[in-house]
Parts: C-alpha cells; structure tokens; sequence
C-alpha cells in the first residue's frame, strides 16, 4: 500500500506532489475485466492521466489519443502504435499526414468530419495503404458527425478501398448520474448500428463507447460504481447488434490510483473564521463539481494527530484570488503549519484540468509507486515562470 510508505515519500520529494498507485491501478483495470468477463475490452483514454499510459500499456487494449502533443507523449514513451486510436474533434490535414506518415495504418482513427474524411482519402489514395478508421456518431454536440452523414460515407465506401471503416465511436459525456443514461445510450447506439447495415448491407465490426460512469468525489455523495458497472454489463449483453464493444474510458479506470499532497505553510484566525495556507491550490486540484470548496473531498492528514481539539478550518491554496479554496468546513484536530493533506481520488484530470500557469507557480513532482518498483518520479518539480515571460 502507498501509505504505508507515505512518510519516506514526502520527507524525500517534498510537496506539492502527485502520486499515483499503480498496484491500485492495475487492481481498478482487473475489477473492470472481471466484471466484463470478456464481453468488451478497455480503452484507456490518456488525457484523464498521461502520466499513466506507460503502465497502461500492458493493461487496456487501446489508448485514445486526442491531440498532437498527446501523439507525441506516446511517440516519446514508445507506446506501440498498435495500441493507439488517434481521436479528437480537431485533426488538422497536416497532423493527420504527420501521424500517417510515421506508423501509417498501424494506428487506428476516428473520422469526425467530411473534412477529415477526405484527409484520410487522400493519404490512402496517394500511398495505397490500408488505414483502420471508426466514424464518430455525434450525441447532439460538436463532436462527430450525424447519421446520414455516416451513411453516405459507408455507402460509398467502395470508392476508397484502402480506408477500412471498422465501426463506430460514441461518447456523450462524463460523470453521467445514473446507469439509466447508459442503458439508454448503448440501446439507441444498438438500434443504429443493426439499421446502418440494413441500410448499407455492410457488417459494422466494432462499437468504441464512452460510457462516462461517474466517480464520487466528494463526502457524503453516493458511490454507485459498482452497480452502475454491473449495469453496463447487463446493457452490453443486451445488445442484438453482433459486433464487438470495446468500452473507453479515463476518469473510471484512473481515479482511485491518485494522491495530491500539499503542505501547511500559514494558519490564521480572522473574524472568528480558521485559515490554513497551503502550498497547493486549485491550480493543481481540480475535481468535477468543485465550487470554492463547498464540497469537502475524501482526505488525510500527515502526520495524524490524536490529541487537541477538532476544529473548522478553511482550506486555501496560494493563488491570489477568493476563489482558490479546496475546502470551506473541514474539520481537522490540531492542526499545525508542517502538517500534509493528502487529497484522495486524484488520478484522474486533478493535475491537468487546473489553472496551472496562473501566478507562475512551479509545477509539482510526480510520483509512480508500485510494491515491485518502489518509488518512480517521472517528472521533476518544474518553474513555470519562463512560460510566462516575454522572449528577450
């Protein structure tokens, strides 16, 4: 267990840090295997933690990708394009050549617009290589293309044999408050699926679905993670559609593996409210729904203590804005300027959904653990504020 050796860590690296349990990550990424049992695989979408793709790697089927510096993170760790689905709703033509150019059909695509379409063309026309594509379905949003546009595109498959339409991609959204929402989703997507091919007389192989099953953050909300799995199960299952389902997700699978440690640098008293300062902030710690720390999320103390009095405090960070609050009324017992929170459940966006550059703070050390490789950084603790200097 990480805890077990958290002292040695934040002695050694100091704070602010992130952390991230592997052993926990491979035990969330074999809970989802074991309730699927075969049913569907796994696609670990990597801009919930590009951190993690390394160990991924060997532990979901796929990584998505959805930007060129996502591509190159990839490129530089020597992820085998095998395991790539290059995704997002911006592909310009001279990424996609770059990306085609370097492992050309070895990767597999998403197709989100006609523009994109005749990118991918081309490239197949002009090379005559073979290139796996899935053609995105779009949920009512800028991303993906509508179903007649699917159509006419299948339906004239034939003039571009090089381009292997594969299946179909679909992601509506994250956090989804109850398994209905998915229910409901994969049979629309069933329904669509058994009527394009009616339709074009072409087997679709493969549905990529992002069912976006949420993850509870924050004390007292509800932890429906494992019905709403076994929900999504049942509603695979369910499916007449025959082809294979390969399930994408980020948030679900990394969550649970991660820590952000911050230390208390000030306490204070003011109009008979607690303060602590800390070297953190929401800079660094974003979870979804966090509101000025309205909502007080899973968290420890180090060292804990078990002596004075149990007291309100307010937990801010050291931006200088009202708004940098990770906490309004934690209840902490004798808290004192040495002390380390560490803020569970930060695995997954935490360290890069936050208004990293504002105020020119560095950026954090981050932290791989596993009981098999002991203690890992992958990145050192990094100055930020040449990146917000006018070039002299």
């Amino acid at each position: 267990m990480i805890m077990d050796h958290l002292e040695y860590c934040i002695m050694k690296y100091g704070t602010p840090s992130y952390l991230f349990d592997i052993d926990k990550m491979k035990e969330t990424v074999g809970k989802f295997r074991k309730a699927l049992g075969g049913k569907a695989g796994l696609c670990f979408a990597m801009k919930a933690n590009p951190f993690l793709i390394g160990q991924m790697e060997t532990q979901a089927d796929r990584i998505e990708v959805c930007s060129m510096g996502e591509f190159r993170i990839c490129k530089k760790q020597g992820i085998a394009p095998e395991k790539l689905l290059i995704s997002g709703v911006l592909k310009q033509k001279e990424d996609i050549c770059e990306i085609l150019d370097t492992y050309g059909g070895a990767c597999t695509y998403t197709i989100e617009s006609l523009e994109q379409y005749h990118c991918f063309t081309d490239w197949c026309g002009r090379k005559e290589k073979p290139v796996h594509v899935y053609l995105r379905l779009t949920s009512g949003n800028q991303f993906g293309m509508d179903g007649e546009a699917i159509y006419n595109i299948i339906k004239i498959r034939k003039m571009c044999p090089y381009l292997n339409i594969r299946g179909i991609h679909y992601f509506s959204g994250t956090q989804k408050k109850h398994a209905g929402k998915i229910k409901e989703e994969l049979g629309c997507l069933d329904q669509f699926l058994r009527e394009m091919e009616e339709r074009t007389g072409f087997q679709l192989e493969q549905l990529e679905y992002g069912p976006g099953l949420s993850v509870p953050y924050f004390r007292g909300q509800e932890d429906r993670r494992d019905s709403d799995l076994n929900e999504l199960v049942r509603a695979v299952e369910g499916m007449e559609w025959k082809g294979s389902v390969m399930l994408e997700m980020g948030r679900a699978l990394a969550a649970d593996c991660g820590y952000y440690l911050t230390s208390v640098k000030d306490i204070k008293q003011s109009n008979g409210r607690r303060y602590c300062i800390v070297d953190g902030g929401i800079h660094q710690l974003n979870y979804d729904g966090q509101i000025r720390g309205m909502y007080e999320p899973v968290f420890r103390v180090w060292p804990k203590s078990q002596a004075g009095a149990e007291c309100q405090w307010t937990v801010c960070g050291s931006l200088c804005t009202v708004n940098d609050v990770l906490m309004q009324k934690a209840v902490i017992r004798n808290l004192k300027a040495g002390n380390v929170l560490i803020f569970e459940r930060a695995g997954a966006y935490a360290m890069t959904e936050g208004m990293a550059l504002f105020l020119s703070h560095e950026l954090p050390e981050v932290l791989l653990y596993s009981k098999e490789m002991g203690w890992k950084p992958v990145r050192d603790r990094i100055h930020t504020y040449h990146w917000n200097t006018e070039n002299l």
